[in-house]
């Protein structure tokens, strides 16, 4: 199992922790949250791992004992603002106590209530009454003020418990969404490469050296790529064009709609879309017809902009994988195209083959 897939299976089970444990009352919070610091490590959620830490250490104050800026705006995202009235005017502020400290509060608290009672006391003379009715309502007193304190502390820990369910709960979906892709994506892949083994071997080659500038994980590399997937287009384009029309002599190619497109020289894009159109008439299937054929097009020509990219400007990582991603689905649905119309049949003589 690599190293990404095994972090995602921690985290998964991470969060199945939390959801199950906070839903059958068999965690704490504290350990909830001690749990959800895992998962934002093993996702890398730089952010979730930023308002975890204020969580678990204490959110940060200023030299006045203020909190500063960023610690408001995260307790505030996350659950922690309450409202008090004062002389009529309403303010907000911000609870700072951390969970592990609400645990213990409410613990000590509710042993606290049973140290207040009359029990075993007794006086005598004029003022027992009095005293006995002053006891009385002190207990009562602290008794209640206990209650209130008591129910505050809830109320405030379960805010927290419902943040680091919600949390749990929302990388939980996205992780067991992205092991659903993954799956799909992998039964694409198997089907698709087998389309890619048949082209010629200096066009597969391509495929390979993309591949090792990715593990090479060396920035300058990432243009690099983007430049391959340009080559890996071209290619790609010119060996389907020659083998989908062979018998074109013309420079210039008739589409469905009558315009006229150049199909000389590096108009791969062009060339890509004469492909298209002439495997769609020879396809058992409608695999890619109407809006479909013109976003196929369409996309052929952000993937190509996006090549284009590596030649003037830095890239990044994420930009090098999704031109890869992008490559390499668009030239795999051509592909499965052809394929498809290589298992029909009939054929169908266009006008552009002489």
């Amino acid at each position: 199992m690599s190293s990404l897939s095994d972090r995602r299976k921690q985290a998964l089970e991470a969060c199945e922790k939390v959801i199950n444990g906070i839903e059958d009352g068999t965690i704490t919070v504290s350990s909830a949250l001690l749990l959800c610091m895992k998962i934002a490590r093993l996702v890398n959620d730089e952010e979730g791992q930023e308002w975890l830490r204020y969580e678990y250490g204490g959110y940060p104050t200023g030299k006045d004992g203020k909190l500063l800026k960023l610690s408001w705006q995260t307790g505030i995202m996350h659950g922690r603002m309450f409202r008090i009235s004062i002389n009529g005017t309403t303010y907000e502020r911000m609870f700072t106590q951390l969970c592990g400290a609400l645990e213990a509060s409410i613990e000590s608290k509710k042993k606290a209530i049973g140290n207040f009672t009359t029990q075993g006391y007794s006086v005598s003379g004029e003022q027992a009454v009095a005293a006995t009715s002053n006891l009385a309502h002190a207990v009562s007193k602290n008794t209640e003020q206990l209650l209130q304190s008591i129910e505050t502390d809830e109320m405030r820990l379960s805010i927290l418990k419902a943040q680091y369910y919600d949390y749990a709960a929302k990388w939980q979906i996205e992780l067991l969404f992205g092991n659903s892709v993954k799956s799909i994506f992998e039964e694409y892949q198997e089907k698709t490469d087998l389309y890619f083994s048949k082209l010629p071997s200096a066009t597969i080659q391509k495929l390979s050296a993309i591949e090792s500038l990715m593990e090479d994980g060396n920035p300058e590399r990432y243009a690099q790529v983007l430049a391959s997937c340009r080559r890996l287009w071209s290619e790609t384009a010119k060996a389907l064009f020659e083998e989908v029309d062979p018998k074109c002599s013309s420079n210039l190619y008739k589409t469905w709609s009558g315009k006229e497109v150049d199909i000389s020289g590096d108009h791969y894009n062009n060339q890509l879309s004469a492909v298209i159109e002439t495997l769609q008439t020879k396809a058992a299937k409608n695999t890619l017809v109407g809006s479909e054929t013109i976003y196929l097009i369409d996309w052929m020509e952000q993937v190509n902009d996006r090549q284009s990219t590596g030649v003037h400007h830095n890239v990044t990582r994420e930009q090098a994988m999704q031109c890869i991603i992008h490559t390499y689905i668009a030239l795999g649905d051509i592909l499965s195209l052809k394929a498809d119309a290589g298992n029909s049949n009939h054929h169908v003589k266009t006008d552009n083959q002489k």
